[in-house]
């Protein structure tokens, strides 16, 4: 048996044996690269995911891929998606100097955000703004609020603020990103 072995060694030209040693060389070259651009790949998704996550069309990409990567996402943020729904500005009858503010607001994006912070400029008839006023979450919703405000969700929210010297005939409302207080 040993010399059928060292004859068919013997039998098979040199070209042909390199070229199955090549054969298993490069299936193994092949399968290494396979598995090197695969972690390239999640490497770039992960640390590219708050980017991924800031756009809309990406963003379903990005959520996919950390739920079974185990990452996380920054939270949602589109200012354009709330939608003042309804407001009002009153003499507040029981303290004499104050406005009572009421209005209502939804987030129209589809995912949920943080909530933001309102801004509320009175301004005189001319359009001069008097006063204006940014109102953190903190100021306008109670202690046990969630941390975001889910898509579709619509929040009414109340607060006093002081009545400009001058006569305040109209209101405008805007929302701004959240900053949170530096710690």
């Amino acid at each position: 048996m040993a010399d059928d072995t060292a004859a068919s060694t013997l039998d098979t030209p040199s070209f042909a044996a390199s070229r199955a040693t090549q054969a298993r060389a490069g299936k193994w070259t092949w399968l290494a690269c396979g598995v090197l651009l695969v972690t390239l790949a999640t490497m770039l998704l992960v640390a590219g995911r708050a980017s991924l996550a800031a756009d809309a069309r990406t963003r379903p990409l990005a959520d996919s891929a950390c739920a079974l990567l185990g990452c996380t996402l920054p939270t949602w943020q589109d200012m354009a998606a709330f939608r003042m729904l309804e407001h009002d500005v009153h003499a507040d009858a029981s303290v004499p100097g104050a406005l009572r503010v009421q209005a209502g607001f939804r987030n129209d994006a589809p995912w949920p955000q943080a909530w933001p912070d309102l801004v509320l400029t009175l301004s005189d008839a001319n359009g001069q703004p008097l006063a204006r006023r940014a109102l953190a979450p903190s100021d306008y919703l109670d202690a046990e609020h969630p941390p975001l405000i889910g898509a579709g969700q619509t929040a009414s929210v109340q607060f006093a603020v002081r009545e400009p010297d001058r006569a305040a005939v109209a209101f405008h409302f805007a929302f701004r990103p959240h900053r949170a207080a530096a710690r």
